[in-house]
């Protein structure tokens, strides 16, 4: 399925990371507007602006190559779509993916040879990796995530409703909070038993355990902190969430943030850029942690200064 988290950063507060070593203002632009396209269903439009992001090769991020290939076969282009898909098996020596089977986006390649030796590469590469992973574990923390975003999804839907349905919002958010504190009480048992456990165990599903924390109190999060900044020293969370995480910490305690994450909202209920520690190292701070410019930040999240 094409990826929209990107679309729902306020909310689920899961922000894909568009920064690399050496950020590129043209590949986020592009990247941008071809998602922008791909959601108004302009899919021969949005695989050309793709096709230009990856050609800058040292900037691409993975999602692009799939969301490329997506664009790629919903604008009947199948040379395209596989080349992009083949691009990323190689690319991304573990990658591998659980829904790509049933994904609507790309139904269009079925009928092609090509389409089954994908799958099974796929699968053979998904067995090899998996085959030591606590699999009870990473299904459970799988569970958690679904739920953690349907929520917020189901939220975000009530919120945007127009006319305005306060009571259904209202209902939504109570929901919300009903299954964070279920979700937030599943996960602290299993740091508090087994630790953070990594990728090798349970695969892409480390990342609910940051996703969880991330919306619980000031105090869970304090506590569970050195485990993530543990868990980032080894790559199993991005060095970005615990960043995040940090301001977030800073933001419930009234105190300045580090790294420009954090968005409040001023007394006209707009959005704007919590307070800073310090905007004369801001970005050299968000460079270390891997997260773009303060200022390209704020440009997509459509707060100006």
């Amino acid at each position: 399925m094409f990826d929209v988290k990107a679309l729902l950063t306020l909310i689920l507060l899961v922000i894909p990371s568009w920064a690399t070593a050496q950020y590129s203002r043209k590949y986020v632009e592009l990247t941008i507007k071809a998602d922008s396209l791909f959601m108004l269903g302009e899919y021969k439009a949005a695989s050309h602006e793709f096709g230009e992001a990856l050609q800058m090769t040292e900037f691409v991020q993975p999602q692009h190559r799939y969301n490329g290939a997506c664009a790629a076969a919903m604008a009947n282009d199948p040379e395209t779509a596989f080349s992009r898909l083949y691009t990323k098996l190689y690319q991304e020596k573990d990658w591998y993916s659980d829904n790509i089977a049933n994904d609507e986006d790309l139904i269009s390649l079925h009928g092609d040879s090509r389409w089954q030796i994908l799958l099974d590469s796929l699968s053979t590469r998904k067995h090899r990796i998996e085959a030591n992973f606590d699999k009870p574990l990473r299904r459970r923390l799988q569970i958690i995530m679904k739920t953690d975003q349907e929520v917020r999804i189901a939220f975000l839907a009530a919120h945007n409703r127009q006319p305005h349905d306060s009571i259904a919002e209202a209902e939504a958010l109570h929901e919300m909070q009903r299954v964070d504190k279920i979700n937030q009480e599943q996960i602290c048992k299993i740091l508090d038993s087994k630790g953070l456990v990594g990728r090798d165990k349970v695969g892409n599903a480390v990342g609910t355990f940051w996703a969880v924390i991330q919306h619980s109190d000031v105090n869970t999060q304090k506590k569970y902190l050195p485990l993530f900044h543990e868990a980032a020293k080894k790559g199993d969370i991005s060095k970005e969430g615990v960043a995040m995480m940090e301001d977030r910490i800073n933001m419930f305690e009234g105190k300045p943030q580090r790294y420009g994450s954090q968005i409040e909202e001023d007394e006209r209920g707009n959005p704007r850029l919590y307070q800073l520690l310090d905007e004369s190292k801001v970005d050299e701070w968000r460079s270390e942690m891997g997260m773009e410019p303060l200022k390209d930040y704020l440009r997509k999240m459509k707060i100006y200064r």
